[in-house]
């Protein structure tokens, strides 16, 4: 789950790197000196730093950002928390912050993280809610929660993530500053072959704004020891490839970093070829496969593989999240429903007045199919924080 290959975290490999053609270490002629007589490339860095020659796998960088989501926590950590579950792998399954006059101050509210995994199929389903507390009655206060996030991963079996989608609310009119429905905000997917980080693709949109979002592609090259020899990194902004000369006598590696200024093509082993066009209106990458069919293809505004901006969460995965909502259906009153949801049918009147404008001013008339927000109801015992 490491960010670089073990003994090159000094190396800022991740903030600028791109290819060319496939070099061999093991020649005389080195990678760096056929790049630096590419007049296509311009170099902007050159860094040595020492290696371990024992560990030199690579993660990749933008995998080491979903790296929370299988966490294993150890004891003390586990022992220092309080409102939180875990699993037998010690991955967390719940957790619940909130701020000690939550429920004396409706301006506070309380998250919740609550992780949905299953590991026989390799995916866990993230949600994360938040909830502000108002007085009812009778010393007890209702929360007005509402799902904020949710976020889907499917991992290989090793436990490498393949594929993250998440979704979260927009700007918008509702009493709490978002919108209704959730909406697209990340995306990320991962090739490997075998061990080795092959390929990485995140699209992030902006989050709040009209904005086009922003992609960030990134390729890697290794040698037959496994080491990374080559990572190409195209963003909206630039593009940018560094290679890496090791040198086994001194346990240093070499790190040179070079700007595409101009067209320029990678081709892999497996006779697919990247075309990287820094100049197509901002920066753009084509894979094209042997047979000649493209595969992949990326520029401004466009991440096809995973999604496009302000896409609404697909309805099938919705309406697996409950989010606290009651489907009415034919013959539901609110003093039925409020005894289904709270053993007690005095709470009808809470759940009328949380769904006001949903029901109308007759509260004896409930369409079936309409959605209605079930409350949290607690009482200062249900929030005792653990010394």
């Amino acid at each position: 789950m490491g960010i670089m290959f073990l003994g090159l975290q000094m190396l800022n490999i991740y903030q600028n790197p791109i290819p060319a053609t496939a070099v061999n270490q093991d020649t005389d002629t080195t990678a760096h000196e056929i790049y630096a007589e590419d007049r296509r490339l311009k170099q902007i860095s050159h860094e040595t730093t020492a290696y371990d020659k024992e560990h030199t796998s690579f993660s990749g960088y933008l995998y080491h950002q979903y790296a929370w989501v299988t966490k294993s926590y150890d004891e003390e950590e586990r022992a220092g928390s309080c409102h939180a579950r875990f699993d037998e792998q010690n991955r967390l399954l719940y957790a619940l912050g909130y701020s000690p006059n939550i429920l004396n101050n409706s301006n506070n509210y309380c998250e919740e993280n609550i992780y949905e995994r299953d590991d026989d199929e390799h995916t866990c389903r993230y949600i994360y809610y938040k909830a502000n507390s108002a007085p009812y009655q009778d010393g007890y206060c209702i929360a007005y929660r509402y799902m904020f996030e949710a976020s889907d991963f499917q991992f290989d079996e090793e436990g490498r993530l393949l594929r993250g989608l998440s979704y979260r609310r927009d700007v918008g009119s509702d009493p709490n500053g978002y919108s209704e429905e959730l909406f697209f905000s990340r995306g990320y997917q991962a090739e490997y072959d075998g061990e080795q980080l092959m390929e990485e693709l995140q699209y992030t949109d902006f989050w709040g704004s009209n904005e086009t979002g922003v992609w960030e592609h990134r390729f890697y090259q290794y040698d037959e020891r496994g080491r990374c020899i080559l990572a190409v990194v195209t963003t909206e902004e630039e593009i940018l490839l560094s290679c890496y000369e090791y040198h086994e006598d001194t346990s240093q590696v070499e790190a040179y970093t070079y700007q595409v200024t101009d067209n320029w093509e990678f081709t892999c082993e497996d006779g697919s070829t990247y075309y990287l066009r820094p100049d197509w209106g901002k920066p753009a990458v084509q894979k094209v496969a042997a047979d000649g069919s493209v595969e992949q293809e990326l520029f401004y505004g466009k991440a096809m593989d995973l999604g496009q901006q302000h896409y609404l969460m697909p309805e099938e995965v919705e309406d697996t999240l409950t989010d606290h909502m009651y489907l009415v259906k034919p013959g539901d009153c609110l003093w039925k429903i409020a005894y289904q949801q709270y053993g007690h049918g005095a709470y009808y009147d809470l759940i009328y007045r949380m769904n006001r404008e949903v029901i109308g001013r007759d509260r004896e008339l409930l369409l079936p199919g309409v959605r209605l927000y079930i409350p949290e109801v607690g009482n200062a015992q249900d929030t005792i924080v653990r010394d």
